[in-house]
């Protein structure tokens, strides 16, 4: 098959056929994205009296108990273990409880018919059926209660940021254009090739395929019969792509012909290729006005996370938050991590990243993690490795949990140095550039 050529900040694959860059989509501003910060699962908070030792917080003298923390982590997929510890469930549970109890305050209720439309909402949305999502719920022994309980209680959050937070965000048409101005790379579409090709494991089959489509085989036909690629069942296609998202050999030759032409045989490390161009596009520069809306959208998104981050740290210090020794009283998050000593040279290759890249571990719910992005684009503009590594990803997870497991903290924006320094959270450019000088001692 062809393989996309690896970059550090791109994510590895092993048997993707095309790394194509999709089409930047259009940002939403769902305040739901924003709420995820805080709601890592789809669980309801539920607070009563406890006996102390089975408390794991209070705030403002409202109690959550150690028995929800750990029902909530034993409801974290296997996977996601390594990025969502029980203490990070009781950080943000503290927080959802600090929004609900400010929403009290200033009277904010959802009504019982305002609830019922945003389910059924819901519900069209995930185009099941009434019948089909109460089966869904009960295969995840989930109730409708559980489901009116946590739309009610996310209806109310949304309505206490927008009235506090969200509204209040603006964005300028100087911002608009000073962002676009600033970051011209991000509205060029590089000159792309649309190509099928056919895959072998010989030369001498790849001559006698080669032969046939000159003498009028149909090569998409050919394709689905003879190709070892994946692409086969779609005749080959490989869909546009840009330079340097293939490997070398296979892209200098599709980049070479004209469309409709035929290459000859190409050989790679996957085998013997012949390549059919069906489609050139020129390099395509997004003038600012067609572009204006989705840069909007982005920078209001980003300073909603930030006045969002910051409206959390004022509740939190107006509030009354106990926590009681977590540590101790929280079993610990189920991790089995690798020792320092096997984050080797061969641990690390084989996701292909270098010993000076800076590994960015993140959310793209964390408002800490949006701040971050823009400083680690200008020190690799400098010349700074960093891999880009999201929990969403199983590429990043499967590198994060083989090769850093034993550094790893659960806890987001993270960067880790492949020699074991890490550090946890944001920081300055002057530090990120000192902690990435680290890494490349």
């Amino acid at each position: 098959m062809v393989k996309a050529k690896h970059t550090i900040k791109k994510k590895s694959a092993k048997a993707n056929i095309n790394f194509s860059k999709k089409k930047k989509s259009k940002i939403n501003l769902i305040i739901g994205a924003i709420i995820g910060i805080i709601i890592i699962c789809a669980f309801v908070l539920y607070f009563n009296k406890a006996p102390f030792k089975d408390i794991a917080a209070t705030v403002n003298n409202e109690v959550i108990t150690i028995e929800y923390i750990n029902e909530q982590y034993e409801g974290v997929p296997e996977e996601y273990r390594q990025f969502i510890t029980k203490e990070m469930i009781l950080n943000q549970s503290i927080d959802e409880l600090l929004l609900l109890q400010e929403a009290k305050k200033q009277g904010i209720s959802v009504t019982a018919g305002e609830l019922s439309n945003m389910i059924d909402d819901s519900i069209t949305q995930s185009g099941l059926s009434k019948e089909e999502f109460e089966k869904t719920l009960d295969e995840q022994n989930l109730t409708m209660e559980f489901i009116e309980n946590y739309y009610e209680k996310q209806l109310i959050i949304n309505r206490l940021l927008n009235k506090t937070v969200l509204s209040k965000i603006v964005i300028s048409i100087s911002e608009v254009k000073e962002y676009y101005n600033n970051n011209e790379n991000e509205f060029i579409t590089p000159e792309q090739v649309r190509a099928r090709h056919i895959l072998v494991n010989s030369s001498n089959e790849a001559e006698s395929i080669l032969k046939e489509l000159k003498d009028g085989a149909d090569f998409i036909e050919l394709a689905k019969e003879k190709s070892t690629c994946p692409s086969a069942s779609q005749g080959g296609d490989l869909g546009y792509f840009s330079r340097g998202q293939m490997i070398a050999e296979f892209e200098d030759s599709a980049f070479a012909l004209k469309v409709g032409e035929l290459s000859p045989v190409v050989e790679t490390q996957f085998g013997y290729h012949i390549i059919k161009l069906l489609d050139k596009k020129p390099e395509t520069v997004i003038k600012l006005e067609d572009a204006m809306q989705d840069i909007e959208e982005k920078l209001k998104l980003e300073k909603q996370n930030i006045a969002f981050a910051d409206y959390l740290v004022m509740l939190r210090e107006k509030a009354d938050i106990k926590i009681f020794e977590e540590k101790e009283t929280l079993a610990e998050s189920e991790i089995t991590p690798i020792t320092a000593s096997a984050v080797n040279d061969e641990c690390i290759t084989k996701y292909d990243i270098t010993k000076d890249t800076v590994i960015f571990v993140y959310s793209d719910s964390c408002p800490h993690c949006q701040n971050m992005k823009p400083l680690i684009r200008e020190l690799e503009e400098k010349g700074y490795n960093f891999y880009w590594a999201t929990g969403t990803d199983s590429n990043s997870y499967e590198m994060l949990n083989e090769c850093f497991a034993d550094v790893m903290s659960g806890y987001v924006p993270q960067f880790i140095c492949p020699n074991g320094i890490e550090h946890t959270g944001g920081m300055p450019i002057e530090d990120l550039k000192e902690f990435a000088d680290k890494c490349r001692a």
